[in-house]
């Protein structure tokens, strides 16, 4: 009887332990992602609670969370305890760079959803065995920059054993690659730390990164995308919502949009995006999923609605829409001195 007590209260102090030393580098990755008035955004903000986001128009807006309103927020509230329309409200407005890390991690709650459903050590596991599609993964990671070639390998060897009903697919290496970027510790924590104390912030932020992809492939349904090659471009809703105009074109030549449209919305966006603006579309896409994507690319049909109608041949709309319907909407949008952003979200 002693024995199994004596054993039981060092599995108790071995586990205490465990959940220390997580805790210690949570709020080590917050200490490093600190915030202050000096981070704001460039709108110019009156005396008021408002902030101006439309001169011409006189159009005002609450202003948004500051960096220091931000980072307790994180530390001390839980997703479910914010009203939905405030947190939607300030993501839209934007994440400041040095708390973008924190602030995904919390935003997608990936601690107290994927993170409980699992073993602690479950991603040391996934990475570290062999997978039927190592080869693939390699072949595809050689483009990428050398810097993160080993780390986006192990996480996509990791997903690849997580998920045995797809393993590997093209777009769920862009999708790592892209968080990996974003996500990089280097950029975020100050390099004065001991070896040890980086080298934890580089394990838990490699985490991080894979519990986002289950978060997107999962839970935003870009896995089914990817797989199926499905588009919701191709629902009632979005339909219904399309102009009759550009709708009466494209049936007139017999195609889909989804045929026109030649990748995922999410790297339709990032090709064509200017890297900030696409972060910041990101981190929205982050919260509210492929919805937000579909409304934005509305706005961008709107915009060139009369453009669009003048094609007569599948293959110029194709090329028009690929290349050239994000960079000719966004320069409609500055000439009326309008935030792009603003315009969008």
């Amino acid at each position: 009887m002693f024995c199994c007590l004596g054993r039981k209260k060092r599995d108790n102090n071995e586990m205490e332990k465990k959940n220390s030393k997580k805790e210690m580098v949570e709020r080590f990755i917050l200490q490093n992602c600190k915030s202050n008035d000096e981070d704001s955004f460039d709108e110019s903000i009156d005396k008021s609670n408002m902030i101006i986001i439309d001169y011409d128009n006189n159009q005002y807006e609450k202003k948004p969370w500051s960096g220091i309103q931000w980072q307790m927020i994180i530390q001390t509230k839980n997703l479910n305890q914010i009203e939905l329309d405030e947190l939607k409200r300030n993501v839209r407005f934007g994440i400041l760079n040095n708390l973008r890390p924190a602030t995904w991690f919390w935003m997608t709650d990936i601690k107290n959803t994927q993170m409980k459903k699992h073993t602690s050590n479950i991603y040391q596991k996934l990475k570290s065995c062999e997978s039927q599609y190592d080869s693939q993964i390699f072949k595809c990671i050689k483009q990428l920059d050398k810097k993160y070639n080993d780390l986006v390998f192990d996480i996509l060897r990791a997903y690849a054993n997580y998920d045995v009903e797809i393993g590997f697919i093209k777009g769920i290496d862009q999708i790592v690659e892209y968080l990996v970027q974003q996500l990089d510790p280097e950029q975020y924590i100050n390099l004065d730390y001991s070896f040890n104390q980086l080298n934890r912030m580089c394990d838990f932020y490699e985490q991080m990164v894979f519990w986002m992809a289950i978060h997107i492939l999962f839970h935003l349904n870009y896995r089914r995308i990817l797989k199926q090659n499905i588009s919701f471009i191709e629902t009632e809703k979005f339909q219904n919502t399309l102009m009759p105009s550009i709708k009466c074109v494209i049936e007139q030549l017999g195609v889909k949009i989804s045929e026109l449209i030649e990748v995922p919305l999410l790297f339709f966006f990032q090709k064509q995006f200017k890297k900030d603006d696409f972060t910041k579309l990101f981190d929205v896409f982050l919260f509210e999923g492929e919805s937000i994507l579909l409304q934005i690319l509305l706005k961008f049909f709107k915009i060139s609605e009369d453009l669009v109608c003048q094609f007569q041949a599948e293959a110029d709309l194709k090329v028009f829409l690929n290349q050239t319907l994000i960079p000719y909407g966004i320069s409609k949008i500055e000439k009326t001195n309008q935030k792009l952003m603003y315009f969008l979200l």
